[in-house]
């Protein structure tokens, strides 16, 4: 075998080897990022926005007649306040970090949950020290002003305030911290379903308001009419009865 072919052929290995080693290092990288992808924003925990009603009942172990029914038209508006099992322990280091969640839904979607934590399982935390929890979970936190959502004409004397707030596609990410008592709280929400559900309440809230004097009305015909029977019942009884 000529030198030249000798060179050529441990040329080629070398070549051969330094491809294995590009390979190698691109399966460790992988293997190194795999455990902190980023968690789906529209997830938490088991539960999913966009789920249906009764997943999250199945879900949380709840009854159907623990949802509340806000409004049913023109949209059907509902909420579910479900306590983990296991958030009222006696010792506080066993306890579920997680106090409440609300879950919202807007015609059998769920389009928001706001997970409230015991203040005993966030006791001494920062907001960095939040932060920085959470970022482990669902990656760096967005660095783009969070959209200012309408506020009631009398905003409550515990409204959160907005620490850092994360995007995905549809979906956001806030932590918040109550202004009294310092308690964190999130809340994840569908930006669109959201949209459906506002221009819903809005919506009922007018019809409610131009139909009440109707319902007003109903109500007290109907309390008459039952006030009346009462009455004449009552007669029927004690004159069949009565003896001078």
């Amino acid at each position: 075998m000529s030198p030249a072919t000798i060179a050529k052929r441990q040329k080629e290995g070398g070549g051969g080897i330094s491809q294995r080693r590009r390979v190698m290092l691109v399966a460790i990288l992988l293997l190194a990022w795999w455990p902190v992808a980023a968690a789906d924003l529209d997830t938490y925990r088991e539960f999913k926005i966009g789920a249906s009603t009764a997943d999250v009942i199945t879900r949380t172990g709840a009854a159907e007649r623990d949802v509340k029914t806000l409004h049913e038209r023109p949209a059907l508006l509902q909420e579910l306040l479900w306590r983990p099992r296991d958030a009222s322990g006696r010792n506080s280091a066993d306890r579920d970090s997680v106090a409440a969640i609300v879950f919202s839904f807007t015609d059998n979607q769920l389009f928001r949950m706001v997970i409230n934590y015991d203040r005993s399982r966030t006791a001494g935390l920062t907001n960095e020290d939040m932060i920085t929890s959470l970022s482990a979970i669902y990656g760096p936190r967005s660095t783009r002003p969070a959209p200012t959502a309408p506020r009631p004409a009398f905003d409550s004397l515990d409204t959160p305030t907005v620490l850092a707030t994360w995007r995905q596609g549809d979906a956001t990410l806030t932590l918040n911290q109550s202004p009294y008592g310092g308690g964190f709280s999130l809340t994840i929400t569908s930006i669109a379903l959201e949209a459906l559900a506002r221009k819903a309440q809005a919506t009922a809230v007018t019809m409610d308001a131009r139909e009440a004097p109707a319902r007003e009305a109903a109500r007290a015909k109907e309390q008459a009419d039952s006030a009346r029977a009462a009455a004449e019942k009552t007669r029927t009884t004690n004159k069949d009865t009565f003896k001078p």
